[in-house]
């Protein structure tokens, strides 16, 4: 199995910029935007799900936390194959900081921590399952800890998350999944580092805005 690019020495350390919350709390537009903003690569977390869990879903299971952990390490070792490459092609500068702005809901403490790279050992990729094709360049190898992981959390109240989802036509969750969403919420307390919270309920620009000015003082970016 071959081993993942490190940043060189030359670069700072590497930063993972998770945009996380419930269905309804803008966490795709607000990461692209801010991926735009810093100009650093935006990657869908949904987008990385191993085929058995694409298939368990598109069967109308709900995933269980065993489905999601080797996902979130997927996740993980996408975010620092990505630093690594920008690094080594030159598409950030000798003496900037590489980074990736991930879209995760990352609901539970644990999975911001195997985000952070932590809890390796339940992360394991299940033997049978092969992610070659999927995700290729050891994407979905053991996470290092080379990669430094920063939440930013997009919070609103029930009605809030509600009004936005009904005016969202078409859109496949419903208010009983927005509210298992958010009893399975554990909000980042304070003990967890690296988390900056902010409130939705403003307009987008102004979420945008607070978002921009919370990584440039948590993340230097």
């Amino acid at each position: 199995m071959s081993q993942p690019l490190s940043v060189p020495e030359s670069h700072p350390r590497p930063a993972l910029i998770v945009v996380m919350g419930v269905s309804g709390s803008g966490k795709s537009t607000v990461g692209a935007a801010l991926a735009k903003a810093i100009s650093r690569p935006f990657i869908d977390g949904d987008d990385l799900h191993p085929k058995s869990n694409v298939e368990k879903m598109s069967r109308g299971q709900p995933l269980t936390d065993e489905d999601r952990f080797p996902w979130l390490a997927i996740i993980r070792s996408t975010a620092e194959r990505v630093c690594a490459e920008q690094a080594h092609s030159g598409e950030v500068k000798e003496g900037d900081r590489p980074a990736a702005v991930v879209v995760c809901s990352s609901l539970k403490k644990i999975y911001r921590d195997i985000l952070r790279g932590q809890h390796a050992a339940s992360t394991k990729m299940p033997a049978e399952e092969d992610t070659s094709e999927k995700h290729p360049s050891g994407a979905h190898l053991p996470a290092s800890p080379a990669l430094q992981t920063y939440f930013v959390f997009l919070d609103g109240t029930e009605n809030l998350l509600m009004d936005r989802m009904s005016a969202r036509k078409g859109h496949f969750m419903k208010a009983s999944m927005l509210k298992s969403q958010l009893a399975t919420l554990e909000r980042p307390g304070e003990g967890e580092d690296g988390v900056a919270r902010i409130d939705i309920d403003a307009t987008p620009e102004e979420v945008e805005g607070a978002v921009r000015k919370a990584v440039k003082d948590m993340v230097g970016m």
